[in-house]
């Protein structure tokens, strides 16, 4: 990197460029049939400096030069937000007793494409053994990484990483009434059990094979893991650095008070091996750790990159992430982790003499993120009488304020899952929550 700053006699403070190398292939199964199967490459590098105080940015997906790139960063700089932060020098990882974070398995990259065929043909012949009148849409997904990070102050590191992910999606079209059921599976060992996704499948049309009524009201809530983040995207965006620094989030001035459950932690964890979120270092050469968010109700953290780590007068927590190659960290979560209960999810429907369970939303993330509200539609509900799920509900929506609601959990489910690969969920069990059912 010096190298190349000294070729283009640009007087330049310092410089990190990252770049990510990708290889995808998704087998596509619609309707029942193999759709296609794709097979996508990409290349993407970074180049952000530090040029007179201001940071500046440029990107390129294809073959164009680092000088042109300097030239089109340092451009930026003009225009950029002033620095609070260097790049890391040597970068490494905190002590010889650290393990190596494993997120990559020979297995998923070197897995061929008859076999992913295979398993999704597998997936759709148990669904049709179940009822043959099902459409079935089902994606078996790999994908193999590899990223590079260096910097003018001597920081560098490099890494392989792998995905694999098996989703699906099926239908039931009765007369005028559509269900549709989703789930999927990820990881980045090559260790999914097709049979766990199609027996919650199955498991949730049986459930959703009856339609019944619900009335209107407060009532007892039971989020599944699928359904969770509704109740949770507000506590992320709370956290974040950059949302306590602006001063818009409701969180801000809230750090070592109580706020929610004591049932309620959360931790942000890099360091789970195999998960999505996962890596030795987040994406400008920090080491990622494990970082309590909050711990039985009580607020412990929030989480930074360099930038607004350095302007808060913190240190960064190992969260400045980057959407793509083309974009520049920001505060993001790695992993994120909330601790499990004790109850199950059978005893928490048999505590209900009447309420519902919610699998599925429609628009999450449509309401006011900041302040906690949600007003969501229920794409995949059913309804708990007297301990029993005895059918699925429809046309139902549920609000509330995801800050105040938290603060009334009865019980965490003792099996959570892992959704999208970076979120690990147990069932939430609301004392009560606002249900609308229209008549």
């Amino acid at each position: 990197m010096e190298k190349l700053l000294q070729q283009t006699g640009k007087k330049i403070n310092t410089a990190e460029l990252f770049r990510v190398k990708s290889k995808t292939i998704p087998v596509n199964f619609e309707v029942n049939r193999l759709k296609s199967i794709d097979i996508s490459e990409s290349e993407g590098k970074a180049l952000r400096v530090i040029h007179n105080g201001r940071i500046g940015f440029s990107s390129s997906t294809g073959s164009e030069s680092f000088d042109l790139m300097l030239v089109k960063a340092v451009a930026t700089s003009e225009f950029g937000s002033e620095a609070s932060f260097d790049f890391p020098g040597e970068i490494k990882r905190g002590g010889k007793e650290k393990k190596k974070v494993n997120i990559y398995d020979g297995k998923v990259a070197n897995k061929g494409i008859e076999e992913m065929i295979k398993v999704g043909e597998d997936i759709v012949e148990r669904m049709k053994d179940f009822n043959r009148k099902l459409r079935c849409d089902v994606t078996i997904l790999k994908d193999y990484s590899e990223i590079e990070y260096f910097n003018s102050r001597g920081g560098f590191f490099s890494y392989n990483k792998t995905t694999i992910a098996y989703s699906m999606m099926v239908q039931k079209i009765k007369n005028q009434d559509m269900l549709m059921v989703y789930s999927s599976l990820e990881s980045g060992k090559d260790n999914l059990n097709a049979e766990e996704l199609t027996s919650e499948i199955i498991e949730n049309l049986e459930w959703g094979e009856k339609i019944v009524p619900v009335e209107s009201g407060k009532m007892p809530v039971i989020f599944t893991p699928k359904a969770a983040l509704v109740l949770i995207l507000p506590i992320i965006s709370g956290l974040n650095g950059k949302m306590v620094l602006k001063k818009i989030s409701p969180l801000a001035a809230r750090k070592n008070k109580k706020l929610w459950s004591d049932l309620l932690t959360l931790y942000s964890d890099g360091t789970i091996f195999f998960a999505a979120g996962s890596a030795p270092f987040d994406d400008e050469g920090v080491e990622m750790k494990r970082i309590p968010l909050v711990k039985k109700g009580e607020i412990k953290n929030f989480y930074y990159d360099l930038q607004t780590a350095g302007m808060a007068g913190v240190e960064s927590t190992g969260n400045g992430l980057r959407a793509s190659s083309q974009s520049e960290p920001v505060p993001s979560i790695s992993n994120l982790v909330m601790g499990e209960g004790e109850v199950s999810f059978s005893e928490m429907i048999k505590d209900i003499s009447e309420g519902i369970v919610i699998d599925q939303i429609l628009g999450l993330g449509q309401g006011n993120i900041i302040s906690g509200a949600f007003s969501n539609n229920v794409q995949l509900g059913y309804k708990i009488k007297k301990g029993k799920i005895v059918g699925r509900v429809k046309d139902v929506m549920i609000s509330g304020n995801a800050i105040e609601e938290l603060k009334n959990i009865v019980a965490l489910g003792d099996k959570p899952k892992w959704i999208s690969g970076k979120y690990k969920f147990p069932h939430i069990y609301l004392k009560s929550l606002s249900v609308s059912a229209k008549k």
